[in-house]
This record gives structure tokens, sequence and C-alpha cells, in this order.
């Protein structure tokens, strides 16, 4: 007996309940497959939320393996801790509200975790395993970055302390052992205090060391006198006239920061701090090879580091008279004048700079951390470092440059101080800069303070 022929209307019934079963299946398909990511990748799913609090980051200690960040547990949920807020500079912060900054977010990656494919992946959530980062260590000094912070107070600044090592030609790292910022935040309580820190006019927020952007001013002099003397325009013996005469900035006069001898030398210009002589070399010292020099001291470049370094492209030189005195359309980070005076103690090679000294392997083994090599860079010649630095003031065993900025059209200024300590196989370098004060003895004494510090440790 054949069974029986479904009729007109339960064969179109039929098709309708078939495409109505595809249609599920494809859409399945779809928001699983296609935008299931998607969705669980929104900031308003409770299911990411979940995972991201589950997530064990790896903790950061210091030089000395003191930690800098790590984490608390309550009942298998991890909130970050900060137990060195003055580090916050380089130490950032991990927010699930406000994402991450600093070295939390230039190692995010490898602080969460994350598996090297989907399979990894896959198969921990399968297990129920805690995402669990790995640590890492960096070149700061817990000990000096809090007196560097301390030595800075409530002045609005910034403070780079750099550990140059001698007598390598192939001019290895200089590591970062403090890096201060005021006004800055503490990390630990980032979530209550974000939207008053965003809002807040003297940006807490913004590292003034990496991208705080100031009018050099004197500060290239040192500079700008080696790249002369390496071209043989000018010797430091060379007597100069009228070293001390006025140079008029937005109506402001200008003198040298102390009085020079009536027969002054270049040596004397450099000691004395003297805007003046330098504008007589507008004519032997063309827009073009000054702009080269500041190019060959990395004064124009964004210096290779992992934080936020990105700031404006400063403008090409428009009057040389200006920009031999800092005053004409370069504008400078901290880091960068950090960089040029490092050259300086390394016989004008410039650094590269080290900020992570070791990570952990998959093992839990620790690995040495070595800055990729920048192409091989020459400032000024070994002669002509020697010869500027030889000229150098001096504070004990410290040589030392500082000087005031005209900061603004307002007649505001910067105090700067820049300092060398030799110290055996080492050189200690320090980049100071104080806004809005006009005080070279307290910006002197905060940088010797961090200098005689790492001296002592």
């Amino acid at each position: 007996m054949k069974p029986e022929q479904p009729t007109g209307k339960t064969s179109q019934l039929l098709r309708v309940i078939l495409v109505a079963f595809l249609a599920v299946a494809l859409s399945l398909v779809f928001w699983t497959v296609f935008r299931g990511p998607a969705i669980l990748a929104r900031d308003d799913n409770p299911r990411r939320v979940e995972q991201e609090l589950r997530i064990q980051r790896g903790r950061i200690f210091d030089l000395q393996r003191n930690v800098l960040a790590e984490n608390a547990e309550t009942a298998g949920i991890f909130t970050r801790i900060y137990p060195l807020p003055a580090a916050s500079p380089v130490v950032g912060y991990y927010s699930l509200r406000y994402g991450t900054a600093g070295i939390e977010e230039s190692y995010d990656a490898y602080l969460r975790g994350e598996p090297d494919n989907r399979w990894q992946a896959e198969m921990r959530q399968l297990l129920h395993r805690t995402q669990t980062g790995r640590d890492l260590q960096l070149t700061l000094d817990a000990n000096l970055q809090a007196q560097a912070d301390a030595l800075l107070g409530a002045r609005n600044g910034a403070l780079l302390l750099l550990q140059l090592e001698d007598g390598q030609p192939d001019g290895s790292p200089a590591k970062i052992l403090a890096l201060a910022s005021h006004p800055g935040y503490d990390p630990n309580f980032l979530d209550e205090t974000f939207e008053e820190l965003a809002a807040d006019a003297s940006a807490p927020l913004l590292n003034r060391v990496t991208q705080g952007q100031y009018q050099p001013g004197p500060v290239l002099q040192p500079f700008i006198l080696a790249a002369l003397l390496d071209q043989g325009i000018i010797a430091l013996d060379e007597p100069v006239a009228h070293a001390n005469r006025p140079v008029i900035v937005n109506g402001v006069a200008t003198y040298c920061a102390t009085p020079p001898p009536l027969e002054a030398t270049w040596a004397d210009v450099l000691a004395h701090r003297c805007p003046g002589p330098l504008q007589d070399l507008a004519d032997r010292l063309p827009a073009a090879n000054l702009a080269a020099a500041f190019d060959a001291f990395g004064l124009t470049e964004q210096p290779q580091l992992p934080l936020n370094t990105e700031t404006a492209v400063s403008a090409p030189i428009s009057k040389t008279t200006l920009a031999l005195i800092g005053q004409d359309t370069l504008i400078v980070t901290p880091l960068q004048v950090g960089v040029a005076w490092a050259a300086l103690a390394t016989d004008g090679r410039l650094p590269t700079l080290q900020l992570v000294e070791g990570l952990q392997s998959e093992t839990g083994d620790w690995v040495t951390s070595t800055p990729p090599p920048r192409e091989p860079a020459t400032a000024v010649t070994p002669v002509a470092a020697q010869t500027l630095r030889g000229a150098l003031p001096r504070s004990g065993d410290i040589q030392t440059f500082s000087t005031l900025v005209l900061s603004g059209p307002d007649g505001s200024n910067n105090s700067w101080y820049l300092g060398l300590l030799p110290a055996g196989d080492q050189t200690y370098a320090v980049v100071v800069v104080l806004e809005n004060n006009r005080n070279l003895a307290e910006v002197a004494q905060i940088g010797e303070g961090i200098l005689t510090a790492v001296n002592g440790r």
C-alpha cells in the first residue's frame, strides 16, 4: 500500500516550517560565529565584565623586585592595587571603566596573559581555568622614585633620572631609574576621581616628562655650543664682546644668569648662561645647519619608550636669531632634553632608553629585556662632547647647567636643572623642570638631591 501523499496545504505548511528552521539556523550561525565576538567585546556585556574581573593580571616590579602593581582577590574577583602611587607616571593604571595607561597599557596583553591563538583560549574556557598574566620588572628604583616625588613636593614640573654605562662604544641603554610628573594622581582611586582629574586644568593625567611641551630657551645652549665646537665655528677660549648685553623677547629683557667677566670667552658664555652672544652666530650657522643640530641631538624626534611620547611636531625654524636662544618654534619634552643631555655624557652618542628590565616567561623564569637598538647615531664627535662637558659649571662632583626660560608672552618663567654625576662605571644624568618658577637655587636643590640619593644608595 503506497503511503499517502501530502495534500497541497500540508506540503505548503512543511515548506514554511523548513524555511523557518533554516532561518533560525542561519540566525544562530550569524549571532554566534560572526557577531559573537563583537557582542562579547561590548562594554555592557555582563559576561565580558565577569570575565574581565576574573583575570589575574601579572605583577609589576621595580629593579629590586619591590611590587609596584599587584592584585587583591575577593571570591575569585581581582582588583588592581598600587603600593607606590608615586610610580603612576610610569606604571599608569588599569581600570575596567576607563581603560589603561602607562606600562599597564603598553604591556596589557602580556600582563593579561592573552593566549597566542583561539584554540588556547577555547581550551582555557572549556577547562574553567583562570586567565593569568605574567610579571614584568622595570628599571625604576622604587626608593629613588619616591624621593623624586617627594623632592618635587607640591610644585608643578617633572624629573627624569638616567643611569648611563661608561666605556661602552656600542652605546648601551640608558636605564630610567626615576620619572616623576607633578601634579599627579593616585591610581588606587582612579575610578572615583577620573572625571575630576580629566577636567582639572592643571592636567594631572598628563605625563610631563614624556609629553609636557616646553619652550627650551637657554636649555639648548650646551647642545648648540657643542655643535658649534664640532663644526669649528667657535673655540671655548675665543673672546666674546659684550657677553652680558640684553636680549629682548616679547618685550622682556634677558641677561646672563650670573655676571660674566668683562673679558669673556665662549666658556664664560656657557658658565654664565648668556643669551646675547649666541644671536651673533646667525650668519655663521644658517637655519638649515641649526635644524640639523637639533635633529642630531634627538630634539625633534619622539624617543622610543613603552610610554606615550606623542607630541605635536615643531614647526620649521622661522627666525634663526630666536632659534639660537630657544625662543623660536622648537618645543621640547624633558625626555627629549634627557636624551640630548645623555649624549653629551656618552661622548656624543645618542642613547637607547630602557624602562623594562625583565619579563617572565611561560615557565616562570625571568628573561632579560633589551630594548631594540636604535640606528647608530652621533650628535657630535667625542672631542666636542668632552670639551663641552669640561666647561660646564661644577657643584662638587656634579657637572651642572641650570637656567631660567621665558615660557610665555605673559613673562612667566620655568626653571631648569641639568646635572651629570660620574660614579664608578656609571654616570647619572638628571633633568628637572619647575613650571612658573624663577628660583634656580630651588630647582638645583631638587636635581642635586636626587643625584646625592642615587650616589648613596
